[in-house]
């Protein structure tokens, strides 16, 4: 089960979490020598992502993929790519790898096939997970009663990354399947507003993951989850 910590203010979360982040790829940087890590998109992390661009590290040894992404293109204001490289792939991340999860296909259903060798080069379990939720309880692109929602989820698949087409959002997009995000050494979920605690609170006293997805990674004993949330 998840382990919640409430955090007074926005700004202690994200300095915490970024020290966690740290120290958790400076471990794989230690043992492996080198590190990965699955960074979401949103409005949410944008701090986050500013503070963990000026911690001093090896980045050029650290790997960094999204969770998911809206197919569009890069130059895109809805891409996720395009807010990690404007505001973590600066200052002193500048250097780290970044591993895209768009291509040239016309649908991320098309497109899986590419994204998947190049998710698979990556060494795994990853090093971190940092994951959000929306107020409809998906995280990644894992949305509630999509077509593909299940498949997704299914962790004998073999798939790393899969199409997904939200019913509750606009734009298909490419996700991370839940063997791939529950194939790391932690994951983080980073909360912000009173709203999203009232979702959290609603996913954790069910088991209906077709209702709220994030329920498939709260509820499971694999891989370590924190969560991070302040109002």
């Amino acid at each position: 089960m998840a382990n919640f910590i409430n955090f007074p203010s926005t700004d202690e979360l994200n300095s915490r979490l970024a020290q966690r982040i740290t120290q958790e790829l400076q471990k794989g940087l230690e043992t492996k020598g080198k590190a990965s890590l699955v960074v979401s998109g949103g409005r949410t992390p944008l701090g986050l992502f500013k503070l963990l661009s000026q911690q001093t590290l090896d980045w050029d040894k650290v790997t960094i993929t999204l969770a998911d992404e809206r197919w569009v293109d890069l130059h895109n204001e809805s891409s996720n790519e395009k807010l990690v490289r404007e505001n973590l792939l600066q200052g002193k991340a500048a250097t780290a790898n970044f591993v895209s999860l768009k291509s040239p296909a016309q649908t991320p259903f098309e497109g899986a096939s590419d994204i998947e060798p190049r998710l698979n080069a990556m060494a795994k379990p990853f090093d971190v997970v940092i994951l959000g939720m929306g107020d409809d309880g998906h995280t990644a692109s894992l949305f509630p009663g999509a077509t593909d929602l299940f498949p997704a989820l299914d962790m004998k698949s073999g798939h790393l990354c899969m199409g997904m087409t939200p019913l509750t959002a606009p734009l298909d997009r490419i996700t991370l399947t839940l063997p791939a995000l529950l194939n790391s050494r932690q994951i983080f979920l980073h909360l912000v507003g009173e709203g999203k605690r009232a979702v959290y609170q609603q996913a954790q006293e069910g088991d209906d993951v077709n209702e709220m997805p994030v329920r498939s990674v709260l509820h499971q004993n694999k891989t370590p989850v924190d969560v991070f949330w302040s109002a």
